[in-house]
């Protein structure tokens, strides 16, 4: 019975020590700017643009972190028949796995790798034609360069999505575009 007793008292000190050591999930805040650059047949529909976002994530382990982003471009379509302007906007979901590299002075680098999807809908200004929304899904390579709570962010995404044209009797193609961002990200702690 001594023996059973002092076994229950090791695993339950074991799943104390272990429980202590694992880290509460973090909360971040992640505002951007950066532009939007169509690629391949993308860009001869739209122009390069400006892109603001915000991005909300979870620092699940330090090197672990999911994330959530809502990014707005404001563009300008090149339909041959309507120039006009035209508000896209990006929700997505995803993941980023980082490798920490402690500097002096309590600086760190985290450079990151991401991948994630979610959904892109173009608002176009032109009455002629008609918005659309399709899903999307992305890879993602950054860094940050963090001391205490606050990090700077330099991220480039590759953007692979469905494109409905707002032209009627044209079918969804596959299209991509990049966009590049820097940002801050504040943790709360």
């Amino acid at each position: 019975m001594r023996k059973i007793t002092l076994v229950l008292a090791a695993m339950v000190a074991t799943a104390s020590a272990l429980t202590a050591q694992q880290r509460r999930p973090i909360a971040e805040i992640r505002p951007f700017v950066g532009a939007s650059i169509p690629t391949g047949d993308q860009r001869d529909l739209f122009t390069d643009a400006p892109l603001f976002g915000l991005q909300a994530a979870v620092q699940m382990k330090p090197n672990f972190h999911l994330v959530g982003a809502l990014t707005w471009v404001p563009s300008e379509e090149k339909y041959q028949f309507a120039r006009d302007n035209v508000h896209i906007l990006q929700y997505d979901l995803g993941a980023e796995l980082s490798f920490i590299r402690p500097f002096g002075g309590g600086w760190q680098m985290r450079p990151f790798v991401g991948i994630g999807g979610g959904a892109r809908t173009y608002l176009y200004q032109a009455a002629t034609l008609s918005d659309k929304t399709c899903a999307l899904f992305y890879g993602a390579l950054g860094t940050e360069l963090q001391l205490g709570r606050t990090a700077l962010r330099l991220e480039a995404r590759d953007n692979v999505f469905c494109y409905k044209s707002p032209v009627a009797g044209v079918e969804s193609q596959t299209r991509n575009d990049v966009g590049i961002a820097l940002g801050v990200s504040y943790h709360f702690r």
